[in-house]
């Protein structure tokens, strides 16, 4: 398990291979991005939805992603959650002001929270669940997570603006691409 979106997966980075490719790009797994500088607190709070934990989201996150009339009737922006749980219809949850906000409040569709196509998994650069398992299907392996790198190195991502976790998606983007290769993969394994 990595701690870090920084610290790309081998085998998702590596287009499912075990050792690396010259077409890695150098220094990115041990590099920093401006994205994963976002502080992301130890801080959680329970949805009462679906007793899953939240992770804190910032001000900048919701005035970005929540439509005008629900965002114009919140009190305040401060001590705001987003709900990780896959299965639950809340977004962002304050338990202090009881408010529950749910996919429809949002302006974007809720990658974690959606099962029907399109699948957002990258909110900066348009990469869908369905584009990562497509490429893997013909191609045999994924781009997307060297392609979201460089441009995350050349600090061309909007995270905290374009993502509803308001966070780093690269290690969602690793998930996704182990989970295409798992399905679709040339090198998938056979049990």
């Amino acid at each position: 398990m990595k701690d870090s979106c920084c610290e790309i997966d081998d085998v998702a980075y590596y287009h499912g291979k075990t050792e690396p490719e010259k077409s890695w790009i150098p220094g990115t797994s041990q590099s920093r991005h401006s994205c994963c500088d976002i502080k992301v607190s130890e801080d959680t709070a329970i949805c009462k939805e679906c007793s899953g934990k939240g992770k804190p989201v910032s001000e900048i996150t919701l005035k970005s992603l929540v439509k005008e009339p629900v965002l114009e009737a919140i009190e305040s922006l401060n001590g705001f959650y987003y709900c990780e749980t896959p299965t639950c219809g809340v977004v962002y949850l304050n338990n202090e002001q009881q408010v529950y906000l749910h996919k429809e409040d949002v302006k974007v569709r809720v990658g974690i929270k959606e099962t029907e196509s399109p699948i957002p998994v990258c909110y900066c650069f348009g990469w869908t669940q369905e584009r990562i398992f497509e490429q893997i299907k013909q191609q045999g392996y994924s781009t997307a997570v060297q392609e979201i790198s460089a441009k995350v190195k050349t600090g061309e991502c909007e995270c905290e603006i374009k993502n509803p976790s308001g966070r780093c998606c690269l290690g969602d983007v690793n998930k996704m691409v182990k989970k295409g290769l798992e399905l679709y993969g040339k090198n998938k394994r056979r049990e």
